[in-house]
């Protein structure tokens, strides 16, 4: 496997896949078979279809480490600090999120980095701004929007606000007003690069990064059931 290089020299070198998790085409069962006993007990918390997600995602972050390690995603040597997990001095940083039907997983070279996906629905957006997590600024750049565009960047900014989480390595333990986006597809917040990661329709996705991804709207290769890493 090989590193995007997302633009010039100075930019973001990143790996972005995505995962299909409708594709019947994906076998848990046999994904199992890659993780390590703590990762099968906690998928296992929870229903079939949040366990089934659980698997593909944690087998096809092994699978995309693997191929950059070199390694079958078996021996890929992760660990798990509460939930999340890390891969010690590998020099790689990495970042998982699922939302529906799809799954995004981005790794970067020794820089922090985050990604976050949801599937949009207008009508989920629109009580946003009474749920206390958009700072006043962020309010005023949604109301100066043409009424059509704001229930999209609403989602465009929860997204943000993940992805910035997962870089800092905190999550999100609290409402993250003091995470303030800005309310575009691009922008730098809390020090972080952000970019749009392109998906299907009906979804956002967004990449947080301590290095600038480039200009060009990042592509994620899908990763397939069988296919390369």
């Amino acid at each position: 496997m090989r590193w995007r290089v997302t633009g010039a020299t100075e930019t973001l070198s990143v790996v972005v896949r995505s995962l299909d998790l409708a594709d019947a085409g994906w076998d848990a069962e046999v994904a199992t078979e890659c993780l390590d006993a703590g990762e099968r007990a906690r998928a296992a918390r929870g229903t079939p279809a949040v366990h089934r997600r659980r698997v593909l995602v944690r087998a096809g972050l092994r699978r995309v480490l693997g191929g950059l390690l070199g390694v079958a995603p078996a021996d890929v040597p992760l660990r798990t600090d509460g939930d999340r997990p890390h891969l010690p001095g590998a020099g790689l940083q990495f970042s998982c999120s699922a939302s529906g039907d799809l799954a995004l997983l981005a790794v970067s070279r020794d820089r922090p980095v985050g990604v976050d996906v949801q599937r949009h629905r207008d009508e989920d957006a629109g009580g946003a701004s009474d749920e206390g997590w958009l700072a006043a600024e962020e309010l005023a750049r949604l109301r100066s929007l043409p009424h059509g565009r704001r229930a999209r960047a609403v989602t465009r900014a929860w997204t943000q606000k993940e992805a910035m989480a997962k870089a800092r390595g905190t999550g999100l333990r609290r409402f993250p007003v003091d995470l303030v986006t800005p309310i575009a597809d691009r922008g730098r917040s809390a020090g972080l690069h952000l970019a749009p990661v392109r998906v299907p329709v009906g979804y956002v996705a967004s990449l947080a990064a301590a290095a600038p991804p480039g200009p060009d709207v990042l592509v994620p290769v899908p990763l397939t059931p069988g296919g390369r890493p």
